[in-house]
């Protein structure tokens, strides 16, 4: 989850700088050479939290990493990249030898070492910490089901430290080190021993140095932390990959629309597609600006409907919702074919996606038949929580309501700031709820079973599910992993537990004064320190 988070727990005003005078649509001279080198992104999600074994969201992920560095980061190639490890590799697909990079440093000038990353490991597996990663990490032997370090257990065992930069990590059965990259790799964000080693971990996550972290290891330090309105970062100069060119990086929280506005002003100099969201119908006019770069990426960020099943427990009633909504019609007006349909986990970006499973068709006298067989209650009415800030998904929701209704559905809908509406979620609090969602292409599995198994926001159980998910997880052949995705999509558009509506792409726009940077929800970040503006 990701997407890029998950849902497992409950849960930038910018110190902007006059850089350069705005001239006309965006066009902007260069700054004064005695200035600051400051680049400022604008982002649609607050980052709801700043801790590194609990960001919630993709923003928060985002930001965090740039302070707390994963052990590897996958790139939009879907490569993985070194980060705070030189190296990760498995020789039976079982243990896996991290190996760190030994250059890297906390702020305070210490080591990064292996002992830090294995204190991480423990908090992030501790129920008392609840880590809303521990899920992924139950991959890992000594780890229950859910993540977490049995009580009274003092060690992880499929832990070993080799010495003060090589550890081993071993999982409870065989998987591919791109799932294991994609799991322990990027999720695990290394936090320093010795600054939290005297915290009780029950008071972890309130600690102050989760409010403001002040010893990191990443190329920015935090300055500033206004949660619904900016972060502000400053280099480390003392990078170990190397001394930041820029000398600030903020991050601007705005509504979708003030994000083409401040991109055409150069009040903001980029966003990034997923969490910083260009109302499509502004795209058009970004991409003819002077001195602005716009990006098209892949299909990735999904926007799901979450159907609780308490409200709606007949997969003939849920078969009827998504059969009733005119996904073609928001694609293509709503849009304008920056999107795909998609009514899945899977877009077409997934290398496991099967495209011999159509997306369910807009069928409106189908739906009226299946609700009708299902003794609807066409007096009742859901309540339809929808998360806000992404004006384009605001409308396509008006349009899906309508949809609804026209088949004899009445919904009531709900906007929702994300800490609110993921607590509906966890708890389930709501009929229907939509969000954004975006999967890892390489490795869906950690999401699918969060969605898919016991304990999800849905109430949804089947056993040939879980079979599959145990299949998935155990396998490594490439081609019998996808056999296995195969089946589960034929399983999941029967049951249609948790359909998804579209898929937009990455639209990312940036101002030409920045050079080395990339708007994109992959690897964004990757080479930050090397960023600079002209």
């Amino acid at each position: 989850m990701k997407v890029n988070f998950s849902l497992r727990k409950s849960i930038a005003f910018v110190l902007f700088a006059a850089l350069f005078i705005v001239q006309g649509c965006g066009d902007s001279t260069n700054p004064p050479k005695d200035s600051k080198k400051i680049v400022n992104i604008g982002i649609t999600y607050s980052p709801s939290s700043l801790n590194p074994l609990s960001p919630v969201g993709l923003s928060s992920s985002y930001v965090t990493s740039l302070m707390f560095l994963p052990l590897v980061d996958i790139d939009e190639d879907l490569t993985y990249k070194p980060m705070l490890a030189d190296s990760i590799e498995t020789t039976d697909n079982r243990t896996f030898t991290i190996k760190l990079n030994q250059k890297a440093k906390w702020t305070d000038g210490t080591p990064v070492t292996t002992d830090d990353v294995i204190f991480t490991l423990k908090l992030m597996s501790n129920v008392k910490v609840a880590s809303v990663y521990a899920y992924t990490f139950a991959i890992l032997e000594g780890l229950d089901d859910s993540g977490y370090l049995p009580e009274g257990t003092p060690d992880i065992s499929g832990v070993k430290k080799l010495d003060d930069h090589t550890l081993t990590l071993t999982t409870k059965a065989p998987t591919t080190l791109n799932i294991f990259k994609d799991t322990i790799g990027r999720y695990l964000l290394t936090v320093p021993q010795a600054a939290l080693k005297d915290i009780a971990p029950e008071s972890i996550n309130t600690s102050e140095f989760m409010q403001k972290p002040t010893v990191t290891d990443g190329p920015f330090k935090l300055v500033e932390y206004n949660r619904d309105h900016n972060v502000q970062l400053e280099a480390n100069k003392d990078y170990f990959k190397g001394a930041p060119k820029l000398d600030q990086l903020n991050f601007k929280v705005l509504q979708g629309t003030a994000i083409s506005t401040q991109l055409q002003s150069g009040e903001i100099d980029m966003n990034i597609p997923s969490v910083g969201v260009i109302p499509i119908e502004d795209y058009a006019k970004i991409k003819g600006l002077k001195g602005l770069s716009t990006v098209e990426g892949p299909p990735i960020a999904s926007q799901f409907m979450y159907i609780n099943e308490k409200s709606v427990p007949d997969a003939k009633q849920r078969l009827a919702i998504s059969a009733a909504i005119n996904r073609e019609i928001i694609v293509s007006n709503l849009l304008k074919g920056n999107g795909e349909v998609v009514d899945g986990f899977f877009t077409s970006y997934s290398p496991y996606v099967d495209t011999n499973h159509k997306p369910v068709a807009y069928d409106p006298e189908k739906a009226k038949a299946l609700l009708k067989e299902a003794g609807w209650d066409s007096a009742k009415t859901l309540n339809l929580a929808v998360l806000s800030g992404d004006s384009t998904l605001e409308n396509a929701v008006n349009i899906v309501a309508e949809n609804l209704k026209s088949v004899g559905i009445n919904v009531k809908i709900q906007m929702a700031d994300l800490a609110t509406l993921i607590d509906k979620l966890v708890k389930m609090d709501y009929d229907l709820g939509i969000l954004t969602v975006s999967l890892t292409p390489i490795n869906p599995l950690p999401d699918v079973a969060y969605f898919l198994q016991a304990g999800n926001p849905n109430g949804y159980s089947n056993g040939e599910i879980d079979k599959l998910i145990a299949s998935l997880k155990a396998e490594t052949d490439e081609v019998k992993i996808k056999e296995y995705y195969s089946q589960l999509q034929e399983i999941v558009a029967a049951d249609v537990p948790m359909p998804s509506i579209y898929a937009t792409k990455a639209l990312g726009a940036i101002n030409d004064r920045v050079t080395g940077a990339k708007p994109k929800d992959f690897g964004m970040f990757i080479n930050v320190y090397e960023w600079d503006v002209k």
